[in-house]
């Protein structure tokens, strides 16, 4: 007779799908960099692949939901599911030539799914962040006539991502795959700018509340060629043709005076315009990256991505972006896994880095970002089923100019669940 999984398990994932959908409105980020474009850009956060430097184009692996190319999923084993979920928290540290602060927030992270159709044809589910809005940032002035001038901006909100993968195996070592994913969310920004030495000038306010929702397609290929010693090379490639995103921005603007309590009390609406429709173009992406492996022993890589942001568009309006670029070098060694006596050396051990070019480009300056990352993965005791641990340490920024200098350290804790399915069991 076949095995069954557990009556419960399939609602408890199912609820795990629901919670994490409505967590994922919520804000994920703190920093002021995300004011810009569409937020600050969500990658490979799972703690699988952000363990080794965010590696992914030329990854493949059984045990893992890779969505950071969709022909990644052929992988997957014939009778086995994967399912993958995370926590992220993280700490940030925010320096300027003037002062420093410190942030942080938790959240959950990712939800995969990865399963056969058959043998050539593997599919995915998956909810992740696509990208995150969430600052707050004043700015003092001063001016002879009206004294003090404080302009306040915050925000919140983001994109997230649904997506439906499938991959296929047309030749023995070469396989293509695609992720249909529906992006949808809001942001929410609003600019104020206040008179506190000023009994007569009113306090102004703007907000712009953004809403967005469409397809979104990403492609992938890999090949994979046996060399010698068990040793195997993947090669990878990716492919994000550009989306003219589907958004409509509700604006108000009005002035106020606020009380002894800081309440806000009203007096004149400048401008209502509601519902306006438009268009966000997220551009083109492409990448392409390698990896060597010995299964169940090491794997080492290197990805490369670049995206066109000088064709950034929301409502017609350009902002201060220009062209990104991402290297990661990564890869991970299990000393023995089948041995069972020594617990140490079946743990996963990560390492990894990654440097690129933001898409930002502020008062002169391009945007860098660098980060180092390490993580393990401890098994559990006669299971394939793994517990993740990811962190990165990262810069941002830089202080010249009067910009900004962002450090982070961010951890997710991870779990990938893998069972074999539909396995005819004999009783003797």
């Amino acid at each position: 007779m076949s095995i069954k999984p557990n009556s419960l398990r399939l609602p408890i994932i199912f609820c795990l799908f629901l919670l994490n959908l409505t967590l994922f409105s919520q804000i994920r980020i703190i920093s002021p960099y995300s004011r810009f474009g569409i937020g600050d850009l969500a990658d490979n956060n799972n703690a699988w692949n952000l363990s080794m430097g965010q590696l992914g184009i030329g990854l493949r692996s059984p045990y893992h939901v890779n969505y950071a190319n969709p022909a990644s999923y052929t992988a997957f084993d014939s009778l086995s599911f994967v399912f993958e979920g995370g926590l992220t928290g993280e700490f940030v540290n925010l320096r300027s030539d003037y002062q420093s602060i410190n942030r942080n927030y938790a959240s959950l992270g990712y939800l995969l799914f990865g399963m056969p159709v058959n043998k050539w044809w593997k599919t995915s589910l998956g909810l992740v962040p696509f990208s995150d809005v969430g600052y707050s940032v004043a700015n003092y002035e001063e001016y002879p006539n009206s004294g003090t001038v404080v302009r306040l901006y915050s925000g919140s909100g983001g994109i997230s991502r649904l997506f439906w993968g499938n991959a296929f195996r047309i030749q023995r070592n070469l396989s293509i795959g695609a992720n249909v994913s529906y992006l949808f969310g809001s942001m929410d920004r609003e600019a104020r700018v206040l008179f506190p030495d000023s009994v007569y000038a009113m306090n102004f306010k703007e907000v712009y509340y953004v809403t967005m929702n469409d397809l979104y397609f990403n492609f992938g290929a890999q090949y994979r060629a046996k060399l010698k010693n068990d040793i195997s090379l993947n090669l990878g490639a990716v492919f994000s043709p550009s989306l003219s995103m589907a958004s409509k921005v509700d604006v108000f603007a009005a002035t106020f005076q606020l009380n002894s309590s800081g309440i806000e009390s009203p007096r004149d609406t400048l401008a209502i315009a509601a519902g306006t429709k438009g268009r966000i173009v997220i551009p083109m992406m492409i990448g392409g990256g390698f990896a060597f492996d010995k299964t169940d022993k090491w794997v080492v890589g290197v990805d490369y991505k670049w995206q066109n942001w000088e064709k950034f568009r929301a409502f017609d309006q350009t902002d201060s972006l220009v062209n990104s670029w991402q290297v990661n070098v990564g890869g991970e060694i299990t000393p023995n896994v089948d041995n069972y006596n020594n617990y140490l050396a079946r743990i996963h051990y990560r390492l990894g880095f990654m440097y690129g070019q933001t898409y930002l480009h502020l008062r002169g300056q391009n945007l860098n970002e660098y980060a180092i990352t390490f993580g393990f993965g401890l098994p559990l005791r006669g299971m394939r089923t793994m517990l993740n641990l990811g962190a990165q340490y990262g810069v941002r920024g830089t202080t010249s100019q009067q910009l900004i200098r962002e450090s982070y350290f961010k951890i997710v804790v991870g779990f990938s669940i893998y069972e074999r399915w539909f396995v005819k069991r004999k009783y003797f």
